[in-house]
């Protein structure tokens, strides 16, 4: 397999980093559902993968941003519904790569707005450079919610596009993205 797209299909690179940023907003999502459904002992472990996760999902962004740049993805498919599928399609990734910087930068600030520390994988920790405030930060934390929602959303209706072309229009816009195609 190829690290490099190519005008067929897309790069191991690209493969990866789509399906691993796939698994940090499921495990993101997921830890900020389940937090309140585990006892108090388990919070901190769930609060960190959560965070983590969310972090994840963001360095991930600016590999796939970077890597886009470095190494132009394949052309889209041909389309009895173009231009606008591929205007669709265009519409939909540009509210992705948003909602997957804005949900992690809203829950940093309510992280911040709480007073507490970022913890950078483990490694680094960056002191909040405010003062907590509780009304921010239930107000920043709503803001988180709605977009880590509107993520899973419209990741759903990604999914379900990509489905739509396997079963539906029977093009390869889905094996492109699948490993060993």
């Amino acid at each position: 397999m190829n690290i490099r797209n190519t005008t067929e299909s897309y790069g191991a690179l690209a493969r990866g980093v789509h399906w691993a940023s796939a698994l940090a907003v499921a495990v993101a999502w997921s830890g900020g559902q389940l937090v309140d459904a585990f006892g108090k002992s388990a919070e901190a472990a769930i609060v960190f993968v959560h965070i983590e996760a969310g972090l994840a999902a963001l360095a991930l962004l600016a590999v796939r941003l970077a890597w886009r740049y470095l190494d132009p993805h394949p052309p889209a498919e041909p389309s009895s519904f173009d231009p606008w599928l591929g205007y669709a399609a265009k519409a939909g990734h540009i509210a992705l790569y948003a909602l997957l910087v804005a949900a992690p930068v809203a829950g940093i600030v309510t992280l911040f707005a709480r007073g507490e520390t970022l913890s950078l994988f483990g490694l680094w920790d960056i002191v909040s450079p405010w003062i907590r405030d509780r009304a921010f930060a239930r107000s920043t934390k709503e803001v988180h919610e709605l977009f880590a929602n509107a993520l899973l959303i419209l990741a759903a209706l990604h999914a379900a596009a990509a489905l739509l072309h396997h079963y539906v229009l029977r093009d390869n816009t889905l094996r492109r993205m699948l490993a060993g195609t």
